[in-house]
C-alpha cells in the first residue's frame, strides 16, 4: 500500500512539472533572455535612444503567444549577434517587424 501511494505522489509531482514546462515555464524565460538581448543589441547598434525595455516586453509577449514569432525572434537574435552592427543592417532581413 505504501509503495502504491509513493508511486502516486511521484506521478502527481511529475505531472505538475511537465505541465509547468509545457505551459511555457522554460520557454518564457528563454524568450525573455532572447528578446532582451535582441532589443539591447538593436539599441546599441542603431539607435541609442531606442526604448529597449518596451521592445523587449513587446517581443516577449509576441514570442510567448506565437511560435512563428518566437522562431523569427530567435533567428533575428542569432543574425544580429553573428554580424557586426553595420553588417546586420544588410544581413538580417528576418528582423523586420521584430525591431524597426
Amino acid at each position: 500500500m505504501m509503495k502504491k501511494v509513493s508511486v502516486m505522489i511521484v506521478g502527481a509531482a511529475l505531472a505538475v512539472i511537465v505541465s509547468f514546462v509545457g505551459a511555457g515555464g522554460c520557454d518564457e524565460t528563454q524568450n525573455a533572455f532572447n528578446c532582451t538581448d535582441l532589443c539591447n543589441r538593436y539599441r546599441d547598434c542603431f539607435d541609442h535612444n531606442y526604448d529597449a525595455g518596451a521592445c523587449s516586453s513587446r517581443c516577449q509577449t509576441n514570442a510567448n503567444n506565437s511560435q512563428n514569432f518566437d522562431e523569427r525572434a530567435n533567428s533575428c537574435q542569432n543574425c544580429m549577434n553573428d554580424n557586426s552592427c553595420a553588417a546586420a543592417t544588410f544581413s538580417c532581413p528576418i528582423c523586420a517587424g521584430i525591431v524597426p
